[in-house]
């Protein structure tokens, strides 16, 4: 059986690696999508992936045609509305964040707090009432013939989204077009929180996921999906934390940090930007509240600030120290002292490698903060967990938000949280000084994260869950590429401004549109903007989703559009000439791409430095136009009635690849407007890339190599 799994992020798709071994194991085929790509930051994960045997393909990253701005806003507008519901009036902070996202995506001022009280007057009947409306606009929205396309040459058994649930999400077309081809869709929840924090599920899968009972009830009253179509499998993200173990006494772990061993040590987690984008006034405040308290224990105990990695703490100029453990050499850390306080420290190891985290946890004495998985892992190892629940407005994460209280002791969890200072220091007190029960920290890891079983990894269980579930679809799954026949629905307006004139591209109904420019209309045929046939032929044919093209010569951007929004793939733009370039940013706005195309302002050639553009005459800055890369620039003075000639960075494309390490191509296209010779005189490593599979120029493609 072959499962596809499309992943938003890189973190996404790392909390299921194990998962995908397992389902490897078992005999079955499974891909991987990551959406958000970076090349340099996905090594580690495509080390991962090559080791589990998973292959790991491309697929769009969002939807691209003439009805994307429609369904963001349908969407963005059904995640304001849904934190209108009653089982969503306390979370205000979540309610003003997906109301600020809308506040963005329409551009009005306005004061977010404000709006958002006056929508908590709406009455509850009417917020349900809105509700449907957007729910009903988004089941009239078609499939994307970008995601048809990828599912179709995929041709899956089983989609697996995640995190599926986020705002705006794009993932609901990908959800859509698997139920349009008959192929079942299953989400996988990444975090435990998704359910609550990041807006609404704008299309129902056929079956969730989820890591626990709570989760499935949540599934239930928050999002209306029925609690016999979840699944309860456990947490697979913490099965790696779950199996490290120490490398260091904790004699080792402290005196490289200039710390006493004998001495307790609190440990405090800090949290994301959404929870709080200034952690470090709080941590100065809760440092000083320590050390004058009336308790000798906290005066004069180690503390140990763990940043988190979206959120430097650090002043650009602090004085940092670099360590390695002599027990364990592989694991680095940097750290400062921030605070005037000789018994506290900052400390930072790599993110990536949880090692560095398991350490500080196990060799504290409890753990204190506001980052909630922080938390988890410090009952994984067994540690009490202390937090305040925050007063001071720039950490304000916890009360306004739902899966806080999840967390609490009050509500069966593993957090003390105390409402004011005081008792907060009388609860570490107390810790320091006495040891805690570890019973209740265990049940609950194993209810919430393991509740198969605390010592059995989730990662097999899940695997075989997925394995029986896929043998109960068959039926669906025999009618895979069967496409839902749709009937035809009305295009949307065009999103182009009614202050400026547009002009389509081409002529079978692309949608492309360019601003009716001196530049485009030169170039307009019968008020349409041509395409060449042999251009368009290769690029449907070699270029797919998530594929990158550099197009050299780009001019206005017919084709970087064209590559964009219907190949779904990422355009590295050239185009020196300085009218053609505006234009090209432009277009690159006016049609939605701007996430997926670079735009670059330079001339390719054969050499570098600096030379002259010689435009045709009287059309200085518009395409047409010839590199003299063989004339040396200097000051000279031709009059008035000469050509133009515009002096020029010149540049090779292995310099521009190498230099400003832009993603490698897949396929180039060449204009003929361009000089291609000295072109790929100056690409001769780039071409030689292992990544590259074809090239257009004078009219034709060259196929390099086909790789699969």
């Amino acid at each position: 059986m072959r499962f596809l799994l499309v992943v938003k992020q890189k973190r996404n798709a790392e909390a299921f690696v194990g998962t995908m071994r397992a389902l490897v194991e078992r005999g079955h085929t499974v891909a991987l999508a990551v959406q958000d790509t970076d090349e340099k930051r996905d090594e580690r994960l495509a080390a991962a992936l090559n080791a589990a045997g998973v292959q790991a393909v491309r697929c769009p990253s969002a939807r691209m045609d003439e009805w994307s701005d429609v369904a963001a806003l349908v969407r963005r507008l059904r995640d304001a509305v849904h934190y209108l519901r009653p089982s969503m009036r306390s979370a205000a902070k979540l309610r003003a964040r997906a109301l600020d996202r809308l506040r963005q995506d329409l551009q009005f001022e306005g004061d977010t707090p404000g709006v958002a009280h006056g929508l908590q007057t709406i009455p509850p009947s009417q917020v349900l009432r809105l509700e449907d409306v957007f729910a009903l606009a988004e089941q009239s929205l078609p499939s994307d013939p970008l995601f048809d396309e990828f599912l179709a040459s995929q041709q899956p058994d089983v989609l697996l989204v995640s995190p599926l649930i986020h705002f705006g999400s794009a993932q609901a077309d990908l959800v859509t077009s698997a139920q349009r081809l008959r192929i079942p869709v299953w989400m996988l929840l990444y975090s435990w929180d998704n359910l609550s924090t990041k807006g609404c599920m704008h299309r129902a899968p056929d079956r969730i996921f989820v890591w626990n009972e709570q989760q499935r009830r949540e599934a239930q009253a928050l999002h209306d999906f029925p609690s016999e179509r979840v699944t309860v499998v456990g947490a697979p993200r913490f099965d790696e934390f779950f199996a490290l173990r120490p490398l260091m006494t904790r004699a080792e772990f402290h005196e490289p940090l200039g710390l006493d061993p004998a001495r307790p040590t609190l440990l405090y987690v800090c949290s994301s930007r959404f929870v709080s984008a200034q952690e470090r006034p709080f941590v100065e405040r809760w440092l000083r509240a320590l050390r004058g308290s009336g308790s000798e224990a906290l005066r004069s105990c180690n503390v140990v600030v763990r940043p988190h990695p979206d959120i430097p703490i650090l002043p650009d100029d602090a004085r940092l120290t670099r360590h390695r453990w002599p027990a364990a050499p592989e694991l680095t850390a940097k750290t400062a002292r921030l605070f005037d306080d000789p018994a506290a420290v900052v400390l930072q190891t790599d993110f990536g490698v949880p090692q560095g985290l398991y350490e500080s946890i196990t060799h504290s004495t409890a753990v204190v903060g506001l980052n909630t998985t922080a938390e988890l892992e410090a009952a994984i190892i067994g540690r009490p967990v202390f937090t305040v629940v925050a007063d001071d407005p720039v950490v304000d994460g916890q009360s306004t938000t739902l899966h806080f209280h999840y967390l609490t002791k009050e509500h069966g969890g593993i957090v003390s949280p105390a409402a004011t200072f005081d008792e907060h220091l009388a609860q570490l007190d107390a810790a320091l000084t006495q040891p805690a029960d570890p019973a209740p920290v265990r049940a609950f890891v194993e209810s919430f994260l393991r509740p198969h079983g605390i010592d059995r990894p989730v990662a097999p269980l899940f695997a075989a869950a997925l394995e029986q579930a896929a043998s109960g679809e068959s039926q669906i799954a025999e009618r895979a590429g069967q496409p839902v026949v749709e009937s035809d629905r009305p295009r949307p307006a065009s999103a182009a401004t009614v202050e400026r004139a547009t002009m389509p591209v081409g002529d079978d109904g692309l949608s492309l549109r360019v601003y009716a420019t001196a530049v485009a209309t030169h170039v307009a045929r019968e008020g349409r903007v041509p395409l060449d046939p042999a251009t368009v032929t290769w690029l449907e044919q070699e270029v797919a989703a998530g594929d990158v093209v550099y197009d050299i010569g780009a001019g206005i951007g017919e084709y970087v559009l064209l590559a964009a929004k219907r190949r779904g793939a990422i355009v590295v733009a050239f185009e020196p000439a300085y009218n053609a370039y505006g234009e090209l940013c432009e277009n690159v706005l006016l049609n939605g791409c701007e996430a997926t195309v670079v735009p670059i302002a330079l001339a390719l050639a054969a050499r570098d430095g600096l030379a002259e553009i010689k435009y045709e005459h009287g059309r200085p800055g518009e395409p047409g136009y010839a590199v003299r890369d063989d004339i040396e620039w200097r000051v000279k003075h031709r009059g008035r009635n000469k050509p133009y000639l515009q002096p020029a960075c010149l540049v090779r494309l292995d310099t521009v690849v190498a230099q400003y390490r832009l993603p490698a191509p897949n396929h180039l296209r060449i204009s003929p407007a361009m000089a291609a010779e000295a072109v790929l005189a100056g690409a001769a490593a780039t071409l030689g890339l292992p990544s590259v599979r074809s090239t257009f120029l004078n009219g034709k493609a060259d196929i390099l190599v086909r790789r699969t």
